[in-house]
């Protein structure tokens, strides 16, 4: 019992050290750099993590459910078709993302940095979740700290000391080594965690099954993903790129806070409840999923508390009139980044119990409500109408997974009775 609590405490304190350094270097970003190459950094952010999405067609679901539902010898067989499955997924998808700069939604100068971040931050990505699936949390800590985390502890002190590196160009090479250093470290541990790594025959029928589960998920998963992509969008469209800055400082806040929950939450107990609903283990699952349900809410409550009475001190600090300006649209964003996080109380209750088509539509009919609000909701400026269609679109994918939850359990042989 000790034991797994030191490992829970170490493993939230990597993660939150993690989350917290891109945390930081939003308000430093915000404090060194022009509200528009804020802006674009922003805008790079999400592009690259949306075709993160793209290029990995939500394999991963079904190659990380299969680990879970076999012994551990047989897992060098699901990672290893894994990745075979992941190099025919880029030559398709890869060249695509081509038309993020032919339809002009970035711009040329930006596309080697592109590409580049693109590759090393789905690979490093992949093997966080690999580890995860592994139930090797503490070491997926380890690689997530490295990836996301130790590039901006070095990049930070180096911006403030030497003005000259205050760039968006200083950002994406930091970024790009973080990423490289993550992929070194996760090949590793994941090599030395697997008990025999012999190449296997290629099973294609296993592949062809692979490509559908994750094809079902993935127009889902865009759409989810889009939430937080088109929004970056929507503001430069309805405002411009300095507005846009203000808008990345504000949601880099609220949902940087919110992604605590992960290591806090989500990273545990949600593969022992997975993994008790597939063994049939209705005590644990039920325990675990009380446990799940009571954390997530509490500490959402209290996160979204912290960021209403801290930011005004921050964005004072900052010491920029834009940022003061636009800072009544932050209680929508709270409410939104809220809104966001008890979604997952039950999308993770549908994933055990396969509620998939439940997920798919809460999130496909999520994006619609959030283009419907944008086309007939306006209000003061862009930051508030697009964080109004952020909280509707969460509020409603909430509420359609919780009718899910109900109507999937009522029919699941483990819970029903």
């Amino acid at each position: 019992m000790r034991a797994e609590f030191t490992a829970r405490f170490l493993n939230v304190s990597l993660r939150a050290l993690s989350m917290g350094s891109r945390f930081v270097l939003i308000f430093v970003l915000a404090k060194l750099l022009d509200p528009a190459e804020v802006g674009l950094f922003g805008l790079m952010l999400v592009t690259v993590s949306f075709s993160v999405l793209v290029v990995g067609a939500d394999y991963y679901i079904y190659a990380q459910r299969e680990m879970l539902a076999r012994p551990v010898e047989q897992w060098p067989f699901v990672i290893q078709h894994q990745i075979k499955a992941q190099l025919v997924l880029y030559g398709v998808l890869l060249p695509a993302q081509v038309l993020i700069f032919v339809f002009g939604l970035m711009d040329w100068q930006y596309a080697i940095w592109f590409f580049a971040l693109l590759l090393t931050e789905h690979i490093a990505q992949e093997m966080n979740r690999l580890l995860v699936a592994m139930h090797k949390q503490l070491l997926a800590s380890w690689v997530l700290f490295v990836r996301l985390g130790s590039w901006v502890i070095v990049v930070i002190p180096l911006m403030y000391v030497q003005p000259q590196y205050q760039s968006l160009e200083t950002l994406f090479m930091a970024w790009l080594i973080g990423s490289l250093s993550a992929i070194i470290l996760g090949a590793f541990v994941i090599k030395r965690s697997l008990p025999d790594w012999r190449p296997v025959k290629a099973d294609y029928a296993w592949l062809k099954k692979g490509f559908k589960v994750g094809g079902v998920f993935l127009l889902a998963t865009i759409c989810f993903k889009g939430l937080l992509t088109f929004d970056r969008y929507a503001v430069e469209a309805f405002s411009s790129i300095e507005v846009l800055g203000v808008y990345v400082f504000y949601i880099g806040i609220v949902m940087g806070a919110y992604s605590f929950l992960d290591p806090a939450v989500f990273s545990f107990l949600y593969p022992r409840m997975l993994q008790s609903y597939q063994t049939q283990d209705k005590k644990t699952y039920q325990k675990t999923f009380k446990e799940l349900t009571i954390s997530t809410i509490v500490i959402s409550v209290l996160l979204g508390i912290c960021i209403w009475l801290v930011m005004p001190y921050l964005v004072n600090w900052i010491d920029k009139p834009i940022y003061e300006h636009y800072l009544d649209g932050l209680i929508i964003l709270v409410a939104a980044g809220f809104a966001y996080a008890v979604s997952f109380i039950p999308h993770y209750a549908l994933y055990a119990m396969k509620g998939d088509k439940w997920i798919i539509f809460a999130h496909i009919s999520a994006l619609l409500v959030f283009f419907i609000s944008l086309m007939f909701v306006k209000l003061d400026n862009g930051i508030q109408t697009v964080a109004l269609a952020l909280l509707l679109a969460f509020s409603w994918m909430g509420l359609v997974k919780m009718i899910g939850y109900v109507q999937t359990k009522q029919h699941s042989t483990l819970l029903k009775v």
